[in-house]
């Protein structure tokens, strides 16, 4: 492994595209990483990427702005690529659907291959019975394992992947107790014979890397009155809090736990004077005012936290000598997390850093050609591109769209309109949409046609000869 900082070591992976800045904005050099040549054989290792909300319409607002729109992102030229069916039930009755998901039960489709009730973190819907996931079993047959998460490591993703909860937001000791909305997870608490929170569960597994945020929900006391993170080290784990300390780490063998953020860690970019989708306004004669555009700026609070590149990048140095291989999960998680804010800067830029992670994760595979690479979503989401002005805006009375809108100002000279509709007082929601998969290496050839999001699960497990 290289003693190089992480920084040195990022740049000067091959694959990884330079981002020339302009204003502000980093602009995608579009390349085609070769496809894997090897016969269709075993894979050894497998990289799961999860894009947090990701379906068509999110792919094609970020890929507009980055790369133009004849552009295209490096896993959207992978060899094999699907349209995933997001299946959810009902908690009251497993046998009835719920067409809209979360990322409990997208994440529990695809760390478990179960279809489950949103909220349930690799559990059954109606029973409660705990499933073993693609990391448990990996571990069971001697891989490593490792997570990487822009998200808190606790949140719905990362936790379907090492936890067995009935509610997602029990993240912590202290988030254990009922709210005047949720009865949150009595059941799960050690004294009454449960698992405990998912800081817990995380603090006592056996995933050799985790990369993230979260240090709020492990600087809390269990019920002995012992805080996670000590729990956590006890449990061997390094606790990191910064670059430096990731750095220091780097070369050093045992189980690492980074938590560069106390909840989700901050975005790269976001919009210029605070630029999120707005209610459109009117003249006081009735006409439509068009919502001033804006561009996207790098976000000050994001710091010198280590980005999802870079974070990919130090689990595969870590995890390349494993002597069985290994499974990592990597999500690029606030693509959901600012579609529901209504601040597509903040999905563009993690989308951004989805599409540098997989470049990473492509080069590792030139060199270790038998390592399976997934790219999935757990979910779609609501914003999608409209026309501004309407194409009706010729009819007497004003058209325009009921929702909120935001303008964007592309790299390539055009002016974006993005348009959020499903929700008026509160947060954007999920929507019910097919997302897409794509996918190259040893056991990519089953992901084709119209699968289950939970088919994932067994492409990987079958590729891993996993029991």
């Amino acid at each position: 492994m290289s003693g190089k900082p992480y920084t040195e070591r990022v740049r000067s992976v091959p694959s990884v595209v330079p981002w020339v800045l302009a204003g502000g904005v980093g602009l995608g050099l579009a390349t085609t990483p070769r496809a894997c040549s090897r016969p269709e054989e075993g894979a050894r290792n497998a990289i799961v990427f999860i894009g947090d909300g990701v379906d068509d319409h999110q792919l094609t607002i970020a890929r507009n702005y980055l790369l133009g729109a004849n552009g295209a992102f490096s896993f959207e030229d992978f060899p094999y690529r699907a349209a995933a069916r997001v299946l959810t039930v009902l908690e009251s009755d497993p046998r009835a659907p719920e067409y809209v998901g979360d990322s409990a039960s997208g994440g529990t489709a695809l760390a478990a291959g179960i279809i489950t009730s949103r909220g349930r973190i690799a559990t059954e819907a109606g029973t409660g019975r705990s499933v073993p996931t693609m990391l448990e079993l990996a571990a069971a047959a001697g891989k490593r394992t490792a997570i990487v998460t822009t998200s808190s490591i606790t949140d719905a993703t990362p936790a379907s992947f090492v936890a067995h909860i009935n509610r997602r937001f029990c993240q912590g000791p202290g988030d254990m107790g009922p709210t005047p909305t949720d009865p949150r997870c009595p059941e799960a608490l050690k004294a009454n014979g449960g698992l405990g929170s998912i800081a817990e569960q995380i603090a006592a597994s056996d995933v050799d890397l985790l990369l993230g945020g979260g240090y709020r929900h492990f600087d809390q006391l269990d019920e002995a009155g012992v805080s996670v993170v000590r729990r956590a080290q006890d449990a061997g784990y390094r606790i990191v809090r910064d670059t430096a300390g990731l750095d220091a780490a780097a070369d050093e063998p045992g189980k690492l736990m980074g938590l560069f953020g106390d909840d989700t860690l901050p975005v790269a970019w976001v919009g210029e004077d605070d630029g999120r989708a707005r209610s459109v306004e009117f003249t006081a004669d009735g006409a439509v005012i068009d919502p001033e555009p804006f561009r996207c700026v790098d976000n000050p609070a994001f710091g010198n936290r280590p980005t999802l590149e870079a974070m990919t990048a130090v689990a595969l140095e870590r995890l390349e000598a494993a002597p069985d291989g290994f499974v990592l999960m990597v999500e690029s998680a606030s693509i959901d997390k600012q579609a529901h804010q209504g601040r597509p800067c903040g999905q563009i830029g993690e989308t951004r850093a989805l599409d540098q992670a997989v470049r990473v994760a492509a080069s590792f595979q030139e060199r270790h050609p038998d390592t399976l690479i997934l790219v999935a979503s757990d979910h779609g989401h609501s914003a999608q591109i409209i026309p501004w002005p309407s194409l009706f805006a010729s009819r007497p009375e004003p058209q325009y769209p009921p929702g909120k809108v935001a303008r964007v100002r592309t790299l390539e000279g055009g002016v974006m309109t993005v348009s959020y509709g499903t929700n008026a007082n509160y947060q954007e929601e999920h929507t019910g949409t097919q997302v897409p998969v794509f996918a190259r290496g040893p056991g990519a050839a089953a992901v084709h046609g119209l699968i289950r999001q939970s088919d994932l699960f067994d492409i990987v497990r079958r590729a891993l000869a996993l029991n």
